[in-house]
């Protein structure tokens, strides 16, 4: 058994490049050290980054009983979702899991395909030639309207509104400010974690959800969305959710449906919007195989090179960028040593831009996921959704609607990127853009791949593909 290389400044380790850089360290540190590598900190503080797609693997599938949620998911997230499948564990987990599994059977998702597009061509109307318009916070809105219709069937303006802010305030004090971390690893109190904003809207969260479940179960009407699937949900024994378990469930779905989804639209459109080849021949693909109809589940087979085009966003801007375990006893990954309550870090953003297994990994290349390249490809050298037990039950429902949303706007108009942008990635529970994703809609043009001003082949020069994480 081999004890894994230290790597680190004398006395402050990783604190600095974790804080400050963290996306910029992980990527680093996966091309530096070809399989695990143990960080350090303050106070005796170490864990452990994975780079090794096999080692990877142990950790999530082949040894994933060794391991639970890291400390960060059980402290602060189960503030925010409680014991949803997001941040329990164990025994509790699984009978979660097996009850809310049918929900999202591949029948369900197909029957959600019409509420998509419906969301999505309200979306469009409200969209004004040639005004810019911040396309992040357009598509938050845009998946949480059909996470709202799919999940509850009917939510009201306002409550949806509530749901709406206080996400958005709960991802903003997850966001990586560089002092937070400091202050979760020294203890000195160099930010306030639980202000008065975050807690506000934690309660908002709760207080709505609640209201809206409790709707529901005093009302007769049986209704076919998922609420009410996790309502009739039975676990072995025959026991239903109680009402603290539906809340904490669908206050994860509501996170887990819209955000990740939004902001995988967000990244793939101003990507795609940048390398104009691209776009030309993922619209001559949409003419060909949808023409002026919408997509359907039936048609993601066809959409071969939509998939692509999606995956390889997804490999260079995973909204899921990083995945943290916690040792419950001491296992042997490959032919490391791992003691008991040791955080283990496996990071989606940095393992899918690894030279080892990508050419030019940090450019966009659709055309790199040929059949031979994904059959050569590690198994766990991609995993946006993670994997093993936990990989993400929304998977399908999240690919189903981002081909959906963006065949559609395509479909609907030309599409610029407004100025000279400048976007670097903010590291939240998600990966976020930290500044204003602004976009245009202009009238179709047959046979046109969307309009390109000036300063995007200035921002291509300035920021690259994808650069070192941090920016595009």
């Amino acid at each position: 058994k081999n004890t894994p290389q230290r790597f680190g400044l004398p006395i402050l380790g990783n604190t600095l490049s974790m804080s400050f850089r963290s996306l910029e360290t992980m990527i680093s540190i996966q091309r530096k050290y070809p399989d695990i590598v143990e960080l350090h900190f303050p106070n005796t503080y170490t864990m452990f980054f994975v780079t090794n797609p096999e080692l990877i693997e142990e950790v999530l599938v082949t040894k994933q009983k060794s391991f639970h949620k890291d400390a960060f998911l059980k402290v602060y997230a189960q503030e925010v979702f409680g014991n949803g499948l997001l941040s329990s564990d164990g025994e509790f987990w699984l009978r979660q899991r097996r009850m809310a599994q049918p929900a999202f059977h591949r029948q369900r998702i197909e029957a959600y395909a019409d509420i998509i597009a419906h969301h999505t061509e309200q979306f469009l109307s409200r969209c004004i030639a040639g005004l810019p318009f911040n396309f992040t916070k357009e598509m938050m809105q845009l998946t949480l309207d059909i996470v709202a219709e799919t999940l509850f069937g009917d939510v009201k303006p306002h409550q949806k509104q509530i749901i709406n802010e206080s996400l958005d305030a709960i991802m903003d004090q997850f966001s990586n400010d560089g002092l937070d971390l400091i202050s979760q690893i020294t203890r000195i109190p160099l930010t306030k974690h639980r202000n008065q904003r975050y807690n506000e809207a934690t309660a908002k969260l709760d207080r709505t959800i609640n209201e809206i479940i409790k709707e529901r179960i005093q009302s007769p009407v049986e209704r076919n969305d998922l609420l009410g699937m996790l309502l009739a949900a039975r676990d072995d024994d025959g026991q239903a959710m109680n009402l603290q378990q539906l809340v904490d469930e669908c206050k994860t779905m509501f996170l887990a449906g819209h955000e990740t989804t939004a902001l995988t639209m967000t990244w793939t459109m101003r990507i795609l919007l940048k390398h104009p080849p691209v776009l030309l021949t993922l619209r001559n693909e949409i003419q060909r195989v949808l023409g002026a109809r919408t997509a359907t589940m039936a048609d993601m087979m066809h959409l071969d090179y939509t998939e692509k085009v999606i995956r390889e966003s997804m490999r260079l801007f995973p909204p899921a960028y990083t995945i943290s375990r916690h040792s419950i006893d001491a296992v042997q990954i490959g032919d490391y040593h791992i003691p008991a309550n040791k955080d283990i870090n496996l990071s989606q953003i940095a393992v899918q831009r690894d030279p080892r297994w990508y050419d030019n990994p940090d450019a966009f290349v659709p055309e790199r996921w040929s059949t031979a390249f994904r059959a050569a490809l590690p198994k766990y050298a991609y995993f946006p959704f993670g994997g093993g037990p936990r990989l993400c039950i929304g998977q399908q429902f999240a690919l189903l609607e981002t081909t959906i949303i963006l065949m559609r706007i395509l479909q609907h108009a030309d599409w610029s990127l407004t100025g000279w942008q400048r976007i670097t990635a903010q590291p939240s529970i998600t990966l976020r853009p930290k500044q204003p994703v602004m976009m245009s809609m202009h009238p179709l043009r047959n046979g046109d791949a969307s309009p390109i001003n000036a300063h995007q082949h200035q921002d291509d020069a300035d920021g690259g593909d994808g650069g070192d994480g941090s920016g595009d």
